[in-house]
């Protein structure tokens, strides 16, 4: 996601710049926008030779100390209410006093998040969807101490990179994210109950529906584990059973079968036969 983003902001012109505490995942992340931007540029999609321009404005930071000059740090980090106020805070004491904070989250009280800030109005969300890169909705969620002018330089800063920002009042899961989880968790429990396979499932909802991707295929792309996560924190936020992920879905995530990352889960990426994408049903 943290990749896809900054491939957003660089394809829209910016400059960016990387930062991880694993430092392998940098060089993986730069090596990762380097070949998307060049798929697009064979696509036609960005003008010949933009991509070596657009690398040109992205370096990777060694620490934090290295994002002290920005003035807009989006944060992508795993979706942990004390992970992210960690970070913040520690931003807070190295960013300049203008300089805009900006989470990620999906599921977590943005309000929450930069309480704990001398100054909580500098803080607001931005939910990218996956991938981040090529998806235009972004939902922009201001906290209850979010400054207007805050929210709306984030609002002209995705029109600007040709995103489609809509706003949405702090509520767990925002608009869509609330609505996916249900159905992608009804589609597991097809498949479970025996009712259709996963393909058939996918397939009936992309046919049906106009879904560009299956529930279930998007669960491995997002990342079975992440599932899980974001449905465990709604169901909690909202205080309803109905978000809470199926235990085949836990069986996954223990089994290390965590999506395409891991090379199965739900599907399996191991083989090239059989399946949607080139994948076969994951058993």
């Amino acid at each position: 996601m943290g990749a896809g983003i900054a491939e957003a902001f660089l394809a829209g012109g910016h400059p960016v710049v990387l930062f991880d505490v694993d430092s392998a995942a940098v060089e993986r992340a730069l090596g990762s926008i380097a070949r998307n931007l060049a798929k697009r540029v064979a696509r036609g999609e960005l003008e010949p030779d933009a991509d070596q321009v657009a690398l040109a404005r992205l370096s990777g930071a060694g620490d934090l100390a290295g994002l002290g000059s920005a003035l807009v740090v989006v944060e992508a980090v795993v979706e942990d209410m004390e992970v992210k106020q960690d970070l913040f805070s520690e931003l807070e004491g190295l960013l300049p006093d203008e300089a805009v904070l900006v989470t990620n989250t999906s599921t977590l009280s943005v309000t929450a998040m930069a309480a704990g800030l001398a100054d909580p109005g500098r803080v607001v969300a931005a939910h990218f969807f996956n991938p981040a890169a090529r998806m235009k909705l972004v939902e922009v969620t201001p906290g209850l101490a979010t400054r207007p002018e805050v929210a709306d330089q984030v609002h002209r800063l995705l029109v600007g990179i040709g995103k489609t920002p809509v706003l949405v009042q702090e509520s767990p899961g925002g608009i869509v994210s609330r609505l996916q989880l249900l159905v992608r968790n009804e589609a597991v429990r097809l498949v479970a109950e025996g009712i259709a396979t996963a393909a058939d499932v996918d397939t009936a909802m992309k046919i049906g529906s106009g879904w560009p991707m299956g529930p279930l295929e998007l669960i491995d792309m997002v990342g079975v584990d992440v599932h899980v996560r974001n449905s465990e924190s709604l169901a909690r936020e909202l205080g309803s059973n109905r978000y809470q992920p199926h235990p085949y879905l836990r069986r996954l995530v223990r089994g290390g079968r965590t999506g395409r990352k891991s090379g199965q889960g739900i599907y399996d990426y191991r083989t090239s036969s059989g399946g949607t994408n080139g994948a076969s049903e994951s058993r």
